[in-house]
Protein backbone atom coordinates (compact mmCIF):
# COMPACT_ATOMS: atom_id res chain seq x y z
CA UNK A 1 0.00 0.00 0.00
CA UNK A 2 1.07 3.47 -0.65
CA UNK A 3 1.36 6.04 1.86
CA UNK A 4 0.51 8.65 -0.62
CA UNK A 5 -3.26 9.59 -0.37
CA UNK A 6 -5.81 9.19 -3.07
CA UNK A 7 -6.87 12.83 -4.41
CA UNK A 8 -10.54 11.77 -4.74
CA UNK A 9 -12.33 8.94 -4.72
CA UNK A 10 -12.19 6.24 -7.32
CA UNK A 11 -15.35 6.98 -10.24
CA UNK A 12 -16.07 6.78 -13.76
CA UNK A 13 -16.40 10.09 -15.76
CA UNK A 14 -18.59 8.26 -18.33
CA UNK A 15 -18.44 5.89 -21.64
CA UNK A 16 -15.50 6.45 -24.22
CA UNK A 17 -18.39 6.44 -27.33
CA UNK A 18 -15.33 6.45 -30.02
CA UNK A 19 -14.71 2.91 -28.79
CA UNK A 20 -18.17 1.68 -29.06
CA UNK A 21 -18.49 -0.69 -31.76
CA UNK A 22 -19.34 1.26 -35.42
CA UNK A 23 -22.21 -1.39 -35.77
CA UNK A 24 -24.41 0.09 -32.86
CA UNK A 25 -27.50 1.69 -34.17
CA UNK A 26 -27.73 -0.64 -37.02
CA UNK A 27 -29.48 -4.01 -37.94
CA UNK A 28 -25.57 -5.78 -37.44
CA UNK A 29 -24.94 -4.19 -33.75
CA UNK A 30 -24.34 -6.96 -31.39
CA UNK A 31 -26.20 -7.58 -28.05
CA UNK A 32 -23.16 -7.82 -26.38
CA UNK A 33 -20.05 -5.98 -26.50
CA UNK A 34 -17.31 -3.71 -24.49
CA UNK A 35 -18.07 -0.68 -23.26
CA UNK A 36 -14.80 1.70 -22.31
CA UNK A 37 -15.54 4.28 -19.41
CA UNK A 38 -13.16 6.69 -18.54
CA UNK A 39 -11.78 6.71 -14.91
CA UNK A 40 -11.26 10.65 -12.66
CA UNK A 41 -7.85 9.36 -12.39
CA UNK A 42 -5.65 6.69 -12.43
CA UNK A 43 -6.22 3.72 -10.02
CA UNK A 44 -3.92 3.12 -7.12
CA UNK A 45 -2.42 -0.49 -6.79
CA UNK A 46 -4.78 -1.15 -4.01
CA UNK A 47 -8.05 -0.30 -5.42
CA UNK A 48 -7.02 -2.45 -8.70
CA UNK A 49 -6.71 -5.53 -6.21
CA UNK A 50 -9.99 -4.66 -5.06
CA UNK A 51 -11.35 -4.27 -8.48
CA UNK A 52 -10.10 -7.86 -9.19
CA UNK A 53 -10.83 -9.48 -6.09
CA UNK A 54 -13.47 -12.22 -5.65
CA UNK A 55 -15.42 -9.88 -3.35
CA UNK A 56 -16.45 -7.89 -6.92
CA UNK A 57 -17.27 -10.92 -9.10
CA UNK A 58 -19.57 -12.13 -6.28
CA UNK A 59 -21.46 -8.46 -6.00
CA UNK A 60 -22.12 -8.54 -10.06
CA UNK A 61 -23.45 -12.01 -9.92
CA UNK A 62 -25.88 -11.09 -7.22
CA UNK A 63 -26.54 -8.35 -9.22
CA UNK A 64 -27.24 -10.82 -11.84
CA UNK A 65 -24.55 -9.82 -13.72
CA UNK A 66 -22.72 -12.86 -14.13
CA UNK A 67 -21.63 -12.53 -17.80
CA UNK A 68 -20.10 -9.01 -16.94
CA UNK A 69 -16.36 -8.65 -16.64
CA UNK A 70 -14.14 -5.45 -15.27
CA UNK A 71 -10.96 -4.83 -16.48
CA UNK A 72 -8.54 -1.87 -15.90
CA UNK A 73 -6.09 -0.43 -18.61
CA UNK A 74 -4.54 2.83 -17.45
CA UNK A 75 -7.28 5.25 -16.99
CA UNK A 76 -9.87 2.94 -18.30
CA UNK A 77 -12.48 0.53 -16.96
CA UNK A 78 -13.47 -2.32 -19.74
CA UNK A 79 -16.92 -3.50 -19.10
CA UNK A 80 -16.98 -6.44 -21.17
CA UNK A 81 -20.17 -8.76 -22.07
CA UNK A 82 -22.52 -5.79 -21.86
CA UNK A 83 -24.48 -3.54 -23.62
CA UNK A 84 -25.30 0.39 -23.13
CA UNK A 85 -29.25 -0.71 -22.10
CA UNK A 86 -27.52 -2.68 -19.76
CA UNK A 87 -25.63 -0.03 -18.62
CA UNK A 88 -28.20 2.36 -18.21
CA UNK A 89 -31.00 -0.07 -16.52
CA UNK A 90 -28.79 -1.01 -13.40
CA UNK A 91 -25.14 -2.26 -14.04
CA UNK A 92 -24.06 1.90 -14.23
CA UNK A 93 -25.19 2.15 -10.37
CA UNK A 94 -23.55 -1.36 -9.36
CA UNK A 95 -20.61 -0.47 -10.68
CA UNK A 96 -20.25 3.18 -9.68
CA UNK A 97 -21.50 1.68 -5.63
CA UNK A 98 -18.56 -1.23 -6.27
CA UNK A 99 -15.97 2.04 -7.16
CA UNK A 100 -17.54 4.27 -4.24
CA UNK A 101 -16.92 1.08 -1.47
CA UNK A 102 -13.63 0.46 -2.98
CA UNK A 103 -12.72 4.13 -2.04
CA UNK A 104 -14.02 3.67 1.03
CA UNK A 105 -12.16 0.82 1.84
CA UNK A 106 -9.09 2.26 0.47
CA UNK A 107 -9.21 5.66 2.58
CA UNK A 108 -10.04 3.57 5.64
CA UNK A 109 -6.50 1.71 5.17
CA UNK A 110 -4.70 4.78 4.31
CA UNK A 111 -6.10 6.65 7.64
CA UNK A 112 -5.45 3.32 9.45
CA UNK A 113 -1.72 3.15 8.28
CA UNK A 114 -1.02 6.80 8.58
CA UNK A 115 -1.59 6.27 12.03
CA UNK A 116 0.10 3.40 12.64
CA UNK A 117 3.19 5.18 10.69
CA UNK A 118 2.62 8.15 13.24
CA UNK A 119 2.90 5.93 16.42
CA UNK A 120 5.57 4.43 15.35
CA UNK A 121 7.36 7.59 14.05
CA UNK A 122 6.56 8.76 18.04
CA UNK A 123 7.65 5.72 19.29
CA UNK A 124 11.21 6.20 17.61
CA UNK A 125 11.63 9.61 18.30
CA UNK A 126 11.25 8.70 22.15
CA UNK A 127 13.60 5.76 21.77
CA UNK A 128 15.78 8.05 19.97
CA UNK A 129 16.31 10.38 22.50
CA UNK A 130 16.44 8.19 25.81
CA UNK A 131 19.57 7.27 23.25
CA UNK A 132 20.71 10.60 23.46
CA UNK A 133 19.69 10.97 27.00
CA UNK A 134 21.84 7.70 28.06
CA UNK A 135 24.35 8.52 26.04
CA UNK A 136 24.91 12.22 27.18
CA UNK A 137 25.40 10.91 30.86
CA UNK A 138 28.47 9.13 29.44
CA UNK A 139 31.48 11.18 30.74
CA UNK A 140 34.95 10.09 29.71
CA UNK A 141 37.16 11.81 32.96
CA UNK A 142 39.82 10.02 34.09
CA UNK A 143 39.92 9.24 37.28
CA UNK A 144 42.82 11.27 38.63
CA UNK A 145 41.47 14.30 37.45
CA UNK A 146 38.59 13.50 39.76
CA UNK A 147 40.62 13.49 42.66
CA UNK A 148 42.23 16.82 41.95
Amino acid sequence: MTTEHPREPLALNGVLASALPPELGTYRAPSRYTVAAVFTRRPETRELFLLGAPETRRTLDEAGYTAVELQVSDRRLFITNTSLDELKQGLAVVIADLLAQISSEVQEEWALQTERLSVLADEEGRRLRDVEAAAAEISFVSSAWSRL
